[in-house]
């Protein structure tokens, strides 16, 4: 039964990943081209672009924070494992058990503070877009929310035993 009604979520979580990676791609694609640009407008026209760099920190931010949950899905992030291989198989699970536990707390922090501060930033205006400044933390507050998400899924997957068994596969 758990693992049907987990079906759906994950069949969900798939859909919004995949729309991450496409969206990383077009804000990859965005950023180039308005660095591009700015290159051009500031050297050959002599009339730099007073909204370039301002976009691209702010693609900068959001491709970091929505990348982070998309590494972290694909076990593609920074992890040290090498010790917890070591361990006998019920110190190694209890180990993963802690690490999602961690993950989770950290992730939870991260978008708990990224909505204080975009609640903060809310009235300030980024002077070259004309936007709120709030727009800086948005990025982090929603690839934070995707961590969270993720990180739930690693820690059922890892009280449950799953990780340990596609490791072994």
């Amino acid at each position: 039964m758990g693992l049907a009604m987990g079906q759906p979520l994950n069949a969900l979580k798939q859909v919004v990943l995949k729309l991450v990676h496409w969206l990383l791609m077009l804000m990859l694609l965005t950023m180039t081209g308005v660095m591009f640009a700015q290159v051009i407008w500031r050297y050959l026209l002599q009339s730099p672009l007073v909204w370039s760099e301002e976009l691209a920190l702010l693609l900068m931010v959001w491709m970091t924070f929505l990348g982070s949950a998309l590494m972290l899905e694909r076990k593609e992030h920074v992890a040290i494992d090498l010790f917890v291989e070591w361990l006998p198989p019920a110190l190694n699970r209890l180990a993963e058990v802690a690490g999602a536990l961690v993950m989770l707390a950290f992730n939870c922090a991260l978008t708990y503070g990224a909505f204080v501060i975009a609640e903060t930033a809310r009235e300030s205006i980024m002077p070259g877009l004309k936007i709120s400044g709030a727009w800086q933390y948005i990025g982090v507050l929603i690839g934070g929310g995707l961590l969270v998400l993720v990180s739930i899924e690693a820690l059922v997957r890892a009280v449950r035993g799953t990780q340990a068994r596609e490791k072994q596969s």
